[in-house]
């Protein structure tokens, strides 16, 4: 992995926020920030000339966007790139190997249990890596950390991310696990007695999670909570007004990426707060977190 963190810019106010997110994580790592823009070149037919014309305006974009960033953090170093191609695969693709790739986006919400995409999501779900999408109402900071937990080897890795995030931040972190009954199928099956509390295996998954937190971050205030419902809803309402929701995403390809029942894909269309997803990078020899 580089030194490299990777901002998408489109010159619109969402990546603003993106961008100052962006300075905040770097600082403490020391980490180089790449700003860049993608020239749609997507189209069937375009006039002649207009990628040279859309390249320059988007040089100039980035040249100004590079002189306000060194103006405000001039501890940072900034490079800027500009790429031709899908706004969305050719970003990706760029920040393959980068420690995250940053991108701002709005709330677009769900409207009767349908989720629609946006590009902000689209990124989330096709990249290879980890990415934080920003919203760009990100005017008032937040309070607090929150991350999902599900015992897998990418909730894993979001734990480790948010408990670092939450520990440099000074912030309280809350790990959520979230718990359901099983749905009847029929009435027959509704009038057996389904169990409405977690049980012991459900508490084991949780205490795993965070295990060893406490040694590593003696300073963290570390609260954990279980929950009965979806975890769309639950980690929507714990992350509501927080400063960061974290959530792990296993690998997928193709279209599979696209697939809109994935929880992170959900929270970062319904975005209460700045959103990381983090991914496992998968080697020959196993699962390793990313980034640290």
């Amino acid at each position: 992995m580089d030194n490299r963190l990777v901002v998408g810019v489109s010159g619109r106010p969402a990546a603003r926020a993106a961008l100052q997110w962006a300075f905040n994580y770097a600082r403490p790592r020391r980490l180089e920030i790449e700003l860049v823009h993608v020239v749609d070149a997507t189209f069937g037919t375009t006039p002649a000339g207009f990628l040279h014309a859309a390249r320059e305006q988007a040089e100039l974009l980035l040249a100004r966007e590079a002189e306000e960033a060194r103006s405000v953090a001039p501890d940072l170093t900034f490079r800027t790139t500009v790429l031709e191609g899908s706004p969305t695969g050719a970003l990706t693709d760029w920040a393959v190997g980068a420690q995250l790739l940053v991108v701002g986006s709005h709330a677009l919400g769900r409207f009767r249990d349908y989720v629609f995409s946006t590009q902000a999501a689209q990124i989330a779900a096709y990249a290879g890596g980890s990415v934080v999408v920003v919203p760009e109402r990100e005017e008032q900071r937040g309070t607090g950390v929150v991350v999902g937990v599900d015992g897998s080897e990418a909730s894993l890795a979001a734990v480790t991310f948010a408990a670092d995030q939450a520990d440099r931040l000074g912030e309280r972190l809350t790990a959520l696990y979230c718990w359901s009954a099983p749905v009847p199928w029929t009435e027959d099956r509704a009038m057996i007695d389904w169990p409405m509390v977690p049980d012991e295996a459900d508490r084991l998954v949780l205490a795993e999670a965070v295990a060893g937190l406490a040694e590593r971050y003696p300073d963290l205030k570390l609260d954990l909570r279980l929950d009965l419902g979806l975890p769309v809803d639950a980690l929507v309402s714990a992350a509501t007004g927080a400063r960061l929701l974290v959530v792990g995403s296993h690998g997928r390809h193709g279209f599979a990426r696209f697939w809109l029942g994935s929880v992170s894909h959900v929270l970062v269309l319904t975005m209460p707060c700045p959103v990381a997803v983090i991914r496992v990078a998968v080697t020959e020899t196993g699962p390793v977190s990313e980034p640290v």
